[in-house]
């Protein structure tokens, strides 16, 4: 009798651990599908063509200002910023990359560095805003793998944390997303530096911006990891 009594619970403890880590499995898989469901119901995101004016004050830019225009189908991208009195535009297409200040092809190499005019930056600006914008649905593509996810607070909102690596970095290549539980809507970003612990970027996001049928934050504020404020991102049209 009492063989069998153990051999019960020693079979519901067997059963008990599968579950739990049945459970874990599927929660690593599918929060960030469940995510992307939220944010992106009729899947546009792929081939989604918008522009979109942006405030980005910062603390040492307050007037910083930006007009992105994406072709995810094409691959289109064109970046607008103010500079000081001037406009520059960063533009990328299939065949070429090519950066202009007030409308102008600049050759000359001071005008070039002070005003950020480097056809090799324009790749790096395409990933910041097709990356950011576009999050969670943008991850997929960028995710080399998904290390660990936990259930925490966040802002006092019961929530999903997603350890993530990039495949290649975005400021960083370990990033931590947080993910309310309640509906898979997301929260913030962490974009970490796990042999320097003080360094880093914490993002915050609010409201809701609609493109078509896709649902995305309209305010990113970033902070850095000591909780100081940098500036904020905040869609405005």
């Amino acid at each position: 009798m009492f063989l069998i009594r153990y051999l019960t619970i020693l079979t519901m403890v067997v059963v008990f651990g599968s579950c739990n880590k049945k459970e874990t499995i599927i929660n690593k898989e599918t929060i960030l599908k469940k995510s992307i469901q939220f944010h992106d119901p009729k899947n546009e995101w792929e081939t989604s063509h918008f522009k979109v004016h942006i405030q980005e004050p910062r603390i040492r830019n307050p007037y910083r200002y930006s007009i992105v225009e994406l072709n995810n189908a094409s691959d289109f991208f064109e970046l607008q910023r103010n500079r000081n009195k001037h406009v520059s535009i960063h533009r990328i297409n299939k065949k070429s990359s090519i950066t202009f200040l007030d409308g102008k092809i600049i050759t000359d190499s001071v005008l070039v560095k002070k005003y950020r005019l480097e056809p090799t930056r324009n790749k790096r600006y395409h990933q910041f805003y097709k990356t950011l914008l576009g999050l969670p649905m943008s991850l997929p593509s960028e995710i080399k793998q998904i290390d660990s996810v936990k259930e925490i607070l966040f802002n006092s909102t019961k929530s999903y944390k997603l350890s993530i690596e990039l495949h290649k970095e975005l400021f960083s290549k370990h990033w931590i997303l947080y993910v309310a539980k309640e509906n898979f809507k997301i929260l913030g970003l962490e974009m970490i530096f796990p042999n320097n612990p003080e360094k880093g970027e914490r993002l915050i996001f609010e409201g809701k911006y609609m493109i078509n049928s896709i649902n995305i934050p309209r305010i990113r504020h970033w902070r850095e990891l000591n909780s100081n404020y940098s500036g904020s991102d905040i869609l405005i049209k």
